[in-house]
């Protein structure tokens, strides 16, 4: 079968824990709500309206890291909205100016996602995609492989998370993809902790950088997290590759580029 190859990148993102609202952490790796968000965007699809077009039934991702990823948190003036007039400043009282007027934000520390390298490195994230329908297959193809060095879209500017976290895609490609059935993989994408039996001890440790997340697969047509979508994953934040021992019966995927298992339910 063919699945959709491309790499996010960007200078900055922001991927919002769902669980969190006071203090806002962020994931290191994109959820693969927000990249089924992003490629829905990119085809015009209306807020809210492609969760049941996106399902873990429907489509299929596999998310890695590229390139060395860090944190750093910063802390956010926001405007503290508790009622319409909050949004434009008119509930400024006695005429103060909005410098003036504390209660009108609130400061929340805020978790951003960084390249290693700020100055001269971008964030990296492969991606891969399939979906059941062929005819989104090759509109997504035509909008993201047919321009050389640009993308294009129906709806959105491409964004890693929050809005001001403008990204772009590159590389992106059609490529052939085939099942293995063996349980060694070596690989730079997010693994399900449900599919791994342990790591191969030849490698050595110090030359990875293990983390362990969550990951969102989809959402309901009302915009809620189902049942099965909550998954936790392995991935290592420099990008180097990392080699899993699988559970029996659990097989991978192999392209020309790369290996990988896709995320979600059985496939």
């Amino acid at each position: 079968m063919q699945v959709l190859a491309f790499h996010l990148m960007g200078k900055m993102a922001h991927f919002r824990k769902y669980y969190s609202n006071s203090t806002a952490l962020s994931y290191y790796l994109p959820p693969v709500v927000t990249v089924k968000g992003i490629l829905a965007g990119l085809l015009g699809r209306e807020r809210d309206s492609y969760y049941t077009e996106f399902s873990d039934d429907m489509c299929k991702v596999a998310v890695g890291i590229g390139a060395k990823t860090r944190k750093i948190t910063q802390t956010m003036n926001l405007l503290k909205v508790e009622k319409p007039d909050d949004l434009n400043g008119s509930s400024r009282p006695n005429g103060k100016k909005y410098r003036d007027y504390g209660a009108n934000h609130t400061q929340n520390d805020t978790e951003w996602v960084i390249p290693g390298n700020f100055q001269m490195g971008a964030l990296c994230y492969p991606v891969r995609f399939w979906h059941r329908n062929s005819n989104l297959m090759d509109e997504l193809a035509e909008k993201l492989c047919s321009l050389p060095e640009a993308y294009g879209s129906e709806g959105i500017s491409l964004a890693l998370g929050s809005a001001q976290c403008l990204g772009w895609i590159d590389g992106a490609k059609l490529l052939e993809t085939e099942k293995i059935e063996s349980n060694c993989l070596k690989t730079r994408f997010a693994a399900p902790i449900s599919a791994v039996k342990g790591l191969d001890r030849t490698v050595s440790l110090r030359d990875i950088s293990l983390l362990k997340e969550e990951t969102i697969v989809e959402f309901d047509a009302n915009r809620t997290i189902t049942e099965k979508s909550k998954q936790d994953i392995l991935i290592s934040d420099n990008g180097t590759s990392i080699s899993f021992q699988l559970n029996p019966q659990v097989p991978f995927w192999r392209d020309e580029e790369d290996d990988y298992l896709f995320l979600g339910g059985p496939f």
